[in-house]
């Protein structure tokens, strides 16, 4: 993202539209100093035991001096290979330091929620050619926007998008001791959002302490509804952190999901399609967070309990190529390859 102004069009139309310039995260992370962030604990209910008691064995440290992140960039780099040898051009955020933190938010703040930069997904959506800067509902990602506004200030400004920010909220109200509550103000998180055309589905977590609430998809609902978009809440258990976690669209007429975690059934928009389904288990391993490049192309995350071969075969069988890459050390971290990518242009083209 250099230079001052891009003029070229920013739009997302659909989940599974042809894929042409993607944000990619970088794996910098804070982890929460457990001695003052007892919401951590509940937070993990979203990932395996096994990575969160990993997890929190980092308590306070960050991703260099563990050793995580040039492991997690070396899944990067095949990302990246991937998507420029398909000709999708790629950005990446600026990479923080804890110092940089520090200064906007304070040392007491960096310690309760840590910094968590690889999941590029959460804190910008693009829908059409609306670009929404996201008031997350997860403590630890609201350091995400300092590596990303200047490098969106050189990509956006003089292009098509409309550019805005959710509303602001009151941590005070949220931060009670060492917990944490998002639930009494409009948060969003990327994950979430699935964009189908004018359809619009919205995730809300049951757990308190990380993804969107009610009030976050009532706020979208009331942003996007008067451009003629439909935007359709979908909760979710408090095991699940995101939509992306449980559903995939990887064409249409083709969903990847775990039907057991929506308890009012799939949204009626899906009714009549081929299901792909995985269990409990392996969405929690991230086994529906693939990346629809286009109709006919997927990428999905692999890892040492998901080889990818329950979703991959059955979408070959359908016609669709899939590329597994390797991406345990973003999965033991709660994300695969959707949550990494924050599309900026992917357009359906005619005849798809």
């Amino acid at each position: 993202m250099e230079g001052v102004t891009n003029p070229a069009r920013i739009e997302v139309d659909f989940e599974y539209g042809d894929l042409e310039e993607v944000v990619v995260g970088v794996p910098f992370i804070v982890y929460p100093d457990l001695a003052v962030a007892s919401w951590a604990r509940e937070a993990m209910k979203v990932v395996p035991e096994a990575e969160a008691a990993r997890a929190m064995a980092f308590s306070g440290k960050d991703s260099i001096e563990v050793g995580v992140f040039d492991a997690m960039e070396r899944e990067n780099e095949g990302l990246i290979s991937e998507l420029t040898r398909r000709g999708i051009r790629v950005h990446r955020p600026e990479r923080l330091t804890r110092e940089r933190v520090v200064v906007s938010f304070g040392e007491d703040y960096v310690r309760l929620a840590g910094i968590s930069q690889q999941f590029t997904r959460d804190p910008v959506i693009v829908v059409g050619e609306n670009v929404i800067e996201c008031t997350m509902g997860s403590l630890y990602r609201r350091a995400d926007i300092l590596g990303l506004v200047r490098p969106l200030l050189a990509r956006l400004t003089g292009s098509n998008a409309r550019w805005v920010s959710m509303p602001s909220i009151d941590l005070s109200l949220m931060i009670r001791g060492g917990d944490f509550d998002k639930t009494g103000f409009p948060v969003l998180e990327g994950g979430d959002v699935l964009v189908l055309g004018r359809k619009i589905l919205v995730g809300t977590s049951a757990n308190p302490t990380t993804g969107s609430s009610e009030l976050g998809w009532r706020w979208l609902r009331d942003y996007l509804g008067p451009q003629g978009y439909d935007v359709e809440r979908v909760p979710l258990p408090a095991d699940i952190l995101h939509l992306d976690v449980a559903l995939s669209v990887p064409r249409p007429g083709v969903v990847v999901t775990c039907p057991e975690v929506f308890e009012g059934g799939l949204p009626t928009c899906f009714d009549g399609w081929k299901r792909i389904e995985v269990s409990r288990e392996e969405t929690r391993l991230l086994a529906t967070n693939g990346l629809p490049l286009d109709p006919a192309h997927y990428l999905l995350g692999t890892n040492d309990r998901f080889d990818g071969s329950r979703v991959a075969g059955p979408l070959r069988a359908l016609g669709i190529e899939v590329t597994l890459l390797p991406f345990g050390v973003h999965t033991a971290h709660g994300g695969s390859i959707r949550c990494s990518t924050m599309p900026l242009r992917r357009r359906l083209r005619e005849g798809r």
